[in-house]
């Protein structure tokens, strides 16, 4: 009988949005809502609770979710110190994330991802600590993930080497990728505001 886990959820929003004008991307409305609240809708039936990873606008974001992180690590060093923040914000054992510019996404990556991890747990405790990404089929998509807490010490360690890139932190770490071919659309980012406004 696998042992009872807490997972939180966590919304990326601390970036610099240099594609989006300066502005803060998950703020900018999409079907008259905040892209980072359709992101919150899709994750929070499954998990306790979301925190928003973000480096301003605290207040607008605190109207999405009351659970705010910024960033520990000075410098705007990437996605990678927001996963710290979120991870330091929570005592969850697992915590299931997406980036705020995807405001497509839907109940079936939380579904499936919850299911996976699940079936991890029931294999038992010696197992390779929970490290779940999406592959749409045409690429392969590091910031919806699924994790353990375990692997802070690693992030914070390859941050303070000088790396930053996700990709190469995730292979170090071998990844397991699931297959989201059927439903790639979810996962499409909006990087301008162009792409917002016309969708």
């Amino acid at each position: 009988m696998p042992k009872p886990f807490i997972i939180d959820g966590g919304i990326l929003a601390g970036g610099l949005a240099s594609r989006m004008q300066g502005k803060d991307k998950g703020l900018q409305l999409f079907k008259k809502k905040p892209m980072a609240e359709w992101v919150y809708q899709a994750l929070s039936p499954f998990v306790r609770n979301v925190v928003i990873n973000c480096n301003r606008n605290h207040s607008e974001y605190s109207k999405i979710s009351s659970s705010i992180s910024s960033d520990s690590i000075a410098n705007y060093p990437g996605p990678l110190a927001g996963i710290i923040s979120i991870i330091e914000a929570s005592d969850a054992d697992y915590f299931l994330m997406s980036p705020c510019d995807t405001p497509l996404l839907s109940s079936e990556f939380a579904l499936r991802m919850t299911d996976a991890l699940k079936a991890k747990q029931i294999q038992g405790p010696n197992t390779t600590p929970v490290l779940f990404a999406v592959n749409t089929g045409e690429k392969q998509q590091p910031l919806h993930l699924c994790m353990s807490r375990h692997y802070i010490d690693s992030l914070k360690y390859y941050l303070s080497s000088g790396e930053h890139r996700v990709m190469r932190w995730m292979k170090n770490n071998n990844a397991e990728w699931l297959d989201f071919s059927n439903c790639a659309e979810t996962f499409r980012n909006f990087n301008t505001l162009d792409e917002v406004s016309t969708y």
